[in-house]
């Protein structure tokens, strides 16, 4: 039998403070002691801890509470991460079930990278990567897709504060060189790993998903160099490219945009077979 776990009180009043606001817009402390039943002590505490987060803000002359944009940001989180994930998944396991491969979804915040969503083939080998495990920026391909479509003045930011990691020999850590390469990938439309910049013995190939303010995530399509059949080429090109356009219609891009971008002859990863 699993063991009975008691909810922590702290945690519940903060809860029903921050559910107050569904009600009215703001609050002043003896409000929100009245209106909750709260001891003014520990509401006080509990007011605070959640000001100093900024998951509330207090005006400073009328020392009324409202929310805080902490809240706004993990709000535009959910709503991102849910919202992709339910759109790309059919897309993501047709991908497995066409190319054979594992397929990663991610997004970008602050730097680095978190994988939100992971399909892979059944029977076969596939790549280890954790549901909410988070990447460098520059990890290959992935990182590519995000930083292709960031302002240039926000990836010499990047680069100047946490530089480029040489996570293999094949490594980019030129930064003249990595900008050369985002140049690319925003012509081309996708970006590919094909000299196992990022792990020893794995290729990949990734997209970006777009939505109508921009790059929302990214689509990784990913093999090994040690199975001749197993690394993306040029048909995973094409049709992580077309799966891309697909979601990024329903997250709301104008894809129109995105068919500029995107070659006949997509880039084929270095000694693959066409038909991989």
């Amino acid at each position: 039998m699993p063991a009975v776990v008691a909810p922590v009180s702290a945690v519940e009043r903060a809860i029903q403070i921050l559910r107050a606001f569904e009600r009215h817009d703001e609050y002043s402390l003896t409000e929100l002691v009245t209106l909750l039943e709260l001891n003014k002590s520990t509401a006080h505490g509990i007011l605070k801890t959640l000001a100093d987060n900024r998951f509330l803000s207090r005006d400073p002359e009328t020392l009324r509470f409202r929310l805080g944009p902490a809240l706004i940001r993990l709000g535009h989180l959910a709503h991102e991460q849910i919202d992709v994930r339910r759109v790309a998944r059919p897309y993501m396991s047709a991908l497995v079930a066409e190319t054979r491969k594992s397929v990663l979804l991610g997004t970008y915040h602050g730097g680095r990278l978190t994988i939100i969503d992971k399909v892979d083939p059944v029977g076969t080998l596939h790549v280890s990567a954790a549901i909410g495990q988070q990447i460098p920026f520059s990890a290959g391909s992935f990182g590519r897709v995000f930083l292709a479509w960031l302002p240039e003045d926000d990836v010499d930011d990047l680069i100047a504060g946490h530089g480029l990691e040489e996570f293999t020999p094949a490594s980019i850590t030129d930064p003249g060189e990595y900008k050369a390469e985002l140049a690319r990938v925003r012509e081309l439309g996708y970006a590919v790993d094909d000299t196992e910049e990022f792990l020893l013995g794995v290729r990949a190939v990734s997209v970006p998903l777009m939505g109508p303010e921009g790059v929302v995530a990214g689509l990784t399509i990913v093999g090994f160099t040690s199975r001749a059949g197993d690394q993306p080429g040029e048909r995973a090109i094409k049709a992580a490219l077309a799966a891309g356009r697909e979601i990024s219609a329903q997250l709301g891009a104008d894809v129109t945009e995105l068919d500029g971008s995107l070659e006949e002859n997509p880039r084929q990863p270095a000694g693959v077979s066409p038909s991989n």
